[in-house]
C-alpha cells in the first residue's frame, strides 16, 4: 500500500510539471520567439519522457511481494539462508558480484524486512529475519566463529568446560588479552557463561547458542572440503 501511494504521488506530480512546463513554453513562444522555440524543444523532450512514465504507470518500486523476482536478490537471500552472519564481502565474492552491487540488493532486501544487518568486529554481517531473535543469535554466533582464535576457544570449551581465562590462554598458547577480548565478546553474543560459585576467577562454559554455532561452523567447513574433493 506504502508503494501504492508513493505512485500516486509521482503520478500527480508529474502531471503537473508537465502542464506547469508546457504553459511556460507556450508564453515564451509569443514573447521571445527564438527563445522560446529552444524552450519549446526542450519541453517537448521532458514532456515525451514524462508521458512515458505516465503511460508506464510510474517507477516501479521494489516490495516485499517482488523484492526476489530478480535472479541477484534471490541468489543473495538464499546464500544467507544457508550462511547467516556473513558480511559483504564474503557474499560478494561468493556469488561473483561487485561488492557496490552486492550492497544495493542487500539494501533492498532489508528494506523491505527480509533480512537484517549488525556490526561485528567492524563488519557489517547479515541474517534473515525469518527465524527472528534465535535466528540473530546464530547468525552473530557464527560470524564471531569466523575469527581462528575465537573458533579455538570455543573448541577448547566444548572438550573442557569449566576452565578460567589463564587455562584457556595457556592451553591455546595465547595471549590472555587475547583470550579476554573474545571471551567478552563471545559472552555478549550469548556463546559462554560464566560461574564464579567455586574460584576466585570466573570458569566458562560453552551454552547452547555457543554449540550449535560451532557444529555449524564445522559442517560447513566439511560441504565445502567435500564440493573441492569432488572438484
Amino acid at each position: 500500500m506504502y508503494s501504492n501511494r508513493k505512485k500516486i504521488v509521482f503520478l500527480i506530480t508529474s502531471t503537473f510539471l508537465l502542464f506547469f512546463l508546457v504553459d511556460n513554453a507556450t508564453a515564451a513562444l509569443f514573447t521571445e520567439p527564438t527563445t522560446g522555440l529552444t524552450v519549446a524543444v526542450v519541453v517537448a523532450t521532458i514532456a515525451a519522457i514524462l508521458s512515458f512514465l505516465l503511460i508506464a504507470g510510474g517507477i516501479k518500486y521494489v516490495t516485499p511481494e517482488n523484492v526476489l523476482d530478480t535472479e541477484i536478490r534471490k541468489n543473495l537471500y538464499e546464500y544467507i539462508d544457508e550462511y547467516p552472519g556473513s558480511h559483504l564481502r564474503e557474499i560478494a565474492r561468493e556469488l561473483d558480484l561487485k561488492p557496490s552491487n552486492a550492497a544495493w540488493h542487500l539494501r533492498k532486501l532489508e528494506q523491505t524486512n527480509l533480512i537484517r544487518s549488525r556490526y561485528i568486529g567492524g563488519k557489517k554481517v547479515y541474517y534473515l529475519v525469518d527465524g527472528g531473535i534465535e535466528a540473530r543469535k546464530r547468525a552473530i554466533a557464527e560470524s564471531i566463529l569466523k575469527n581462528k582464535n575465537a573458533r579455538d576457544i570455543m573448541e577448547y570449551l566444548r572438550n573442557h568446560p569449566g576452565k578460567h581465562l589463564l587455562e584457556i590462554a595457556h592451553a591455546l598458547h595465547l595471549n590472555h588479552h587475547v583470550v579476554k577480548w573474545h571471551l567478552k565478546k563471545m559472552h555478549m553474543a550469548e556463546m559462554v557463561e560464566w560461574d564464579t560459585s567455586k574460584s576466585a576467577y570466573p570458569v566458562y562454559y560453552p551454552t547452547e547458542i555457543g554449540s550449535e554455532a560451532l557444529e555449524n561452523f564445522e559442517e560447513a567447513i566439511k560441504r565445502t572440503n567435500k564440493v573441492y574433493r569432488a572438484s
